[in-house]
């Protein structure tokens, strides 16, 4: 991206940073930008350089090359790392660490001591309010669940009416089902608030259900940095493509500038796929483009059978030794095992091709 196309509204501004531990770069070249009011997400596999990023953001962090700037003021560079107390930045961990022997009212207030009485009484009401905790003003951290003192986490994070919130892995200790309330309810206090933030994260169901952007990491860089539809029905790279989603990759030979030729036949896209023909290709097929049918004239053999509750996985091998992903409801008439040969037929619209 030159700087001639940058959006100058941006609220955070990465500018090809990288970060070094000793002589290991684990930030490599790194570019985004965060609008006023956006949720991003940094998402990737454990190890990827999203945690140091985040430091980085935070000013714990401080980076070898390029630039860091919030709301249009350099707050990081080679040269200098603004202190992370003076950023207007609020950060909330993994281990929730509130202090546990202050009153839920008094770890909100911790960081408005500045303000007035009434200023902080109020303050801290309005987000008791809003985070639905208003009946545990007096209450202490081990008396409220895991997912109540996140919330109040949040809460205490916003007081300081922050430019910008950073959450590192904030969900990672709550069991799946509370997370899939908390995490959308987070979202809404974040937007409620009109305040930014930016997530680590290695579960894509979490980023898709908090994050208006998605940052696709690995390997200290990004390959993709887009709305969560983007990376997963457009992703940028082979990385982004198997990170996203359940996925395989099948070999295919391009014939026509929309149609392709794979060991389960022929398949044509909605669009030009941007190959000329004769192309040595991957086709991306996604566990939903692959479809259970008794009349399908191809057939692959059963590797493994994972179960669900509602629904089996199966992944299969076709006659070239690749596989793929397919999953069928667990009342389905028709059951297979391991070994067994199954039906299948391949049903995209959009093909997403990569260089073989």
């Amino acid at each position: 991206m030159n700087h001639a196309q940058k959006i100058t509204t941006a609220l955070l501004d990465i500018d090809a940073i990288s970060v070094s531990y000793a002589q290991r770069q684990v930030v490599h070249n790194v570019s985004l930008q965060l609008l006023p009011g956006e949720v991003g997400c940094l998402l990737g596999p454990s190890g990827c350089g999203k945690s140091t990023l985040l430091r980085a953001i935070a000013g714990f962090e401080s980076i070898r090359s390029g630039a860091i700037s919030l709301n249009s003021e350099m707050i990081s560079n080679p040269q200098s790392t603004l202190p992370p107390e003076k950023r207007n930045i609020g950060m909330v961990f993994q281990d929730i660490s509130l202090f546990p022997h202050l009153t839920i009212e008094d770890n909100i207030r911790f960081g408005i001591k500045h303000l007035s009485k009434d200023s902080q009484f109020k303050r801290t009401q309005q987000l008791l309010s809003l985070v639905g905790l208003e009946d545990y003003t007096k209450s202490y951290p081990h008396q409220l669940s895991g997912g109540q003192q996140q919330r109040i986490a949040i809460a205490r994070a916003l007081a300081p009416k922050p430019q910008l919130i950073l959450l590192d892995e904030p969900f990672s200790g709550l069991d799946a089902k509370l997370k899939e309330s908390l995490v959308p309810q987070i979202r809404s206090i974040l937007k409620q608030e009109q305040v930014s933030a930016i997530l680590v994260s290695h579960d894509q169901n979490e980023a898709f259900a908090i994050a208006d952007k998605i940052a696709i990491m690995d390997r200290g860089e990004i390959h993709q940095w887009d709305t969560a539809y983007n990376s997963y029905h457009q992703p940028a790279t082979k990385f982004s493509a198997s990170f996203v989603g359940r996925s395989k990759f099948l070999p295919a030979k391009t014939t026509c500038d929309t149609c392709i030729e794979t060991v389960l036949g022929n398949l044509r896209s909605d669009e030009p796929h941007g190959y000329p023909a004769q192309s040595e290709v991957d086709v991306l097929v996604r566990i939903d483009d692959v479809q259970h049918d008794l009349n399908a004239e191809h057939r692959a053999t059963v590797r493994k059978k994972n179960f669900h509750g509602s629904y089996f996985t199966y992944e299969l091998e076709l006659t070239d030794g690749v596989t793929v992903l397919c999953s069928t409801p667990a009342h389905a008439a028709q059951q297979y095992e391991k070994g067994d040969q199954f039906p299948l037929k391949l049903s995209m619209e959009h093909l997403v091709l990569f260089d073989r």
